[in-house]
């Protein structure tokens, strides 16, 4: 008996320490509205595919278990060395030019803010092309050495098998957390195939999307705050249409009469109260739809451009640079005012959101500088808004590099191999998606002219002028 005692005397303790291990509470979950984000930090985590709660998690893109505040942490700063590798590689890309013009300077200036500190700090100093392109190339050696030693082995494997086009497959990260969202989801994707597809261009909109049943596969639609207050973005991470909440919550509102919109209002300031209300409501999801139409057509477009290339899924993997593509902006935005143009032929007193008809306006008034403003905005807004071109030409400098690392033993050269494959499959796709892009964009320049023919007798039908100073209703 003594024997036994003095066992169990000598192994509690060890017990107690597995039982520990067993039962230590893990990490809490972060809460995104207690950690200061900023704006930039809130969009970069949604566009990389995180889901930020209305209760303060934030859900891994991979797997939606929650982050705690070291995970956070880290993604946050893997997501500031990716915005810092794509400004150097522009950076690197603008030094490499003989002479810099104004335009490039320009550039140069707006790279500023995501520059790593010392490239920031030798821009400010005045120091010469020579010293900044070292700078450049220290860092990007840098960066690109740890996101080399952050992949797995499998996950190189994984990256340099193609991308499958067409509808998103089955997904890591399910696009709705509860039953009762993805019942709204289906609503709102319902309405809005009714309402695009009472129109032309709304339909051929809709088709591009089709599954192999021949009916359109729209991609799934939640409702949830939106970092910059958009009231809709395509997220080509997860492949899903996001819908602002407060642009939501303000169409539910404006469709009760006014006495009882503020009440209404203070009900549904819960994200779940506000998708139950929505559900038991069908008309005022059908209302949201409506007034949304442009928008929709707008974000659907880019659903059709992440379908139809791989250069979006390819940017997701890191095969390619990620960047914001302003050519598929262009067409997105042409895309739109195209839907506008046939709903006015259809009906001149069509329900059309007074900004959205400005733009209209605009660009049938002329669309070149129209559309040389779009791409401005873009790029004045986001240092990461390329065009294609320039997209390739870092992608040139990215095989490049990969190219000349030297590898010291056999799993540094597969490793090495492996990120080759991707790379330059990768940009073989990209060459391919902006020769096609390109020819796309001169067929809808066409489009375009010719509803501007049209446009100073439908702009007139509504008492508007076709000139960009005067095209407020």
């Amino acid at each position: 008996m003594r024997s036994l005692l003095l066992a169990a005397a000598l192994l509690a303790p060890a017990a107690a320490a597995r039982a520990d291990v067993v039962v230590a509470a893990a990490p809490a979950p972060s809460d995104w509205r207690r950690a200061s984000l900023t704006d930039e930090q809130r969009r970069a985590l949604t566009d990389a595919g995180y889901r930020l709660e209305a209760d303060g998690r934030v859900l891994d893109a991979r797997d939606a278990s929650p982050l705690n505040d070291d995970q956070l942490a880290s993604a946050l700063a893997k997501l500031g060395l990716t915005a810092q590798q794509l400004a150097l590689e522009h950076l690197r890309l603008l030094l490499s030019k003989p002479a810099l013009t104004a335009d490039d300077r320009a550039q140069i200036a707006r790279l500023r803010a995501s520059l790593p500190d010392d490239a920031a700090k030798a821009l400010d100093s005045g120091a010469s092309v020579a010293d900044l392109r070292r700078l450049a190339d220290q860092d990007l050696d840098r960066i690109s050495a740890y996101f080399d030693a952050a992949r797995a082995p499998g996950e190189r494997a994984a990256d340099a098998a193609p991308v499958v086009l067409g509808a998103p497959s089955p997904r890591a990260l399910p696009p709705y957390s509860a039953p009762a969202e993805k019942t709204l989801g289906d609503s709102l994707r319902s309405a809005a195939a009714r309402t695009l597809g009472a129109d032309p261009v709304g339909r051929e909109v809709l088709a591009r999307l089709n599954g192999r049943d021949g009916r359109p596969v729209l991609p799934p639609i939640v409702v949830e705050d939106a970092p910059d207050g958009a009231a809709a973005a395509y997220n080509y991470r997860r492949r899903a249409l996001i819908v602002d909440r407060e642009s939501f919550l303000d169409s539910i509102v404006g469709g009760v009469p006014a006495p009882r919109r503020a009440a209404l209002r203070a009900s549904l300031t819960d994200r779940s109260a506000l998708i139950a209300y929505a559900n038991a409501h069908p008309a005022a999801v059908a209302a949201f739809a409506a007034q949304n139409d442009a928008l929709l057509a707008h974000e659907l477009t880019h659903a059709w451009q992440d379908r139809r290339d791989a250069v979006m899924q390819e940017m997701s993997r890191g095969a390619l640079p990620t960047a914001l593509i302003v050519d598929d902006e262009v067409e997105a935005w042409t895309v739109k005012n195209l839907y506008i143009a046939s709903r006015l032929k259809s009906d001149p007193r069509a329900a059309i959101d007074p900004n959205e008809l400005a733009d209209f306006a605009r660009m049938t008034a002329d669309y070149e500088r129209w559309r040389q403003d779009l791409v401005d905005r873009y790029q004045s807004a986001a240092a990461g808004a390329l065009d294609l071109r320039t997209i390739a030409d870092l992608q040139d400098q990215r095989v490049a590099r990969t190219r000349g690392r030297s590898p010291s033993t056999p799993d540094e050269q597969s490793a090495k191999s492996l990120d080759l494959l991707m790379q330059t499959r990768a940009q073989r796709e990209l060459a391919a998606a902006a020769s096609a892009e390109a020819a796309r964009l001169d067929a809808l320049r066409g489009r375009a002219a010719k509803a501007a023919a049209e446009a100073p007798r439908l702009l007139r039908e509504r008492g508007l002028a076709a000139s960009p100073g005067n095209t407020s209703p």
